[in-house]
């Protein structure tokens, strides 16, 4: 029993670690601070002070822990609840308004599904801002992923989302959202095993 626990936590950490491994790569490659120093090595004005550049140390305030959802993700993000023949799930996606929002997830929608736009159901379309406003979660930019709440603690998030949108900021914090979840459920595994 215990090797069959501690075989799922390898896997488990694993899976989690790569995940956070290559949304991390991803994430960086796409940030601005990753171009500007693209930059600096492509058309460097003299090597010393490109060296220089590189050897000074990064101050504390600029080192940024976890993924911070970009500027369009605030302004402009929805999420929506759609009903399939598989059940309930959510989608994400950017538009100008919640009616943009409306009409472009059904469009999306339909052509995923091959149904006509008016058969698709969503319901509970909300607004990044009115997602936060019922969130629970000290960091504010998770709180679009909570779906349930037990008191002031999350006790659902959105499983198996769609995402209609290609911003990266987006993709990481669902990426560190699921490596955190991944590794509460490896020291919960560690800890039943400790204690058999």
């Amino acid at each position: 029993m215990a090797s069959d626990d501690l075989a799922v936590l390898v896997g488990v950490g694993i899976l989690a670690l790569s995940c956070l491994v290559v949304c991390a790569v991803y994430v960086y490659l796409g940030s601005e601070r990753h171009r500007n120093r693209w930059r600096q090595f492509e058309h460097p004005k003299s090597a010393a002070p490109a060296i220089r550049h590189i050897e000074e140390p990064i101050p504390v305030d600029e080192v940024i822990m976890g993924t911070q959802l970009s500027y369009r993700c605030r302004t402009s993000l929805y999420r929506a609840s759609v009903s399939t023949a598989r059940g309930q799930s959510m989608v994400f996606l950017t538009a100008d308004s919640r009616e943009d929002a409306r009409q472009r997830a059904a469009a999306a929608l339909a052509a995923i599904h091959g149904v006509a736009a008016q058969d698709v159901s969503l319901c509970n379309l909300a607004s990044f801002h009115e997602l936060l406003d019922v969130g629970v979660s000290e960091d504010e930019d998770l709180r679009i992923f909570e779906v349930a709440w037990k008191g002031a603690d999350v006790s659902a998030w959105a499983e198996h989302p769609l995402f209609l949108t290609d911003d990266a900021s987006l993709l990481g914090k669902w990426a560190e959202l699921y490596a955190d979840l991944a590794r509460e459920l490896a020291v919960g595994v560690i800890e039943r095993a400790q204690g058999s």
